[in-house]
């Protein structure tokens, strides 16, 4: 008895334990695109990609309702198929490594830096659709360069909605 009760418990558990696992959208936070073309800006493209992948971790830290794609997974799928943010074909060519993270949504921005100024763009895409869903995008958030990471809580406070 005490053996069927046992496996009766682990049983249950792996199977809430799958079958939350299943329940998550699992989203990824592409690298921004720069819109400026300046080499020297490419950082921003990876910073404010890890600033909101952190952000939106913070707002759901046990997963219940997503899981953030880690960016180190994200980047090895992205080299598979050599994309390179930078390309301008990149945007169309990074759903195939989407894809094949089993990927349900995508948030990708990008960024113009102009006189100690920054305008950011952001949208929470459906990788069934390739595109962006109208209501939950957080477009010309414009900043003083100093002040730039303030937009990553206003992009969360956008986008989040539409993944829950």
């Amino acid at each position: 008895m005490k053996k069927i009760s046992t496996f009766l418990f682990f049983a249950t558990m792996l199977i809430l334990s799958v079958s939350s696992t299943l329940a998550q959208t699992r989203i990824a936070v592409l690298p921004f695109q720069n819109n400026d073309g300046k080499y020297e800006f490419n950082v921003w493209c990876y910073s404010l990609q890890d600033s909101l992948t952190q952000a939106l971790k913070s707002a759901d830290p046990d997963e219940l309702i997503y899981r953030v794609v880690p960016i180190d997974s994200l980047e090895i799928a992205l080299a598979e198929y050599n994309l390179d943010p930078s390309n301008p074909q990149y945007f169309t060519d990074m759903w195939k490594a989407i894809t094949k993270l089993n990927i349900k949504q995508v948030i990708s921005g990008s960024f113009v830096i102009e006189g100690g100024s920054i305008l950011i763009k952001a949208a929470l895409y459906d990788v069934r659709l390739k595109l962006p869903h109208p209501k939950y995008q957080a477009p010309n958030l414009f900043k003083n360069i100093d002040e730039a990471y303030e937009a990553i809580e206003e992009i969360v406070s956008i986008v989040r909605p539409g993944i829950m």
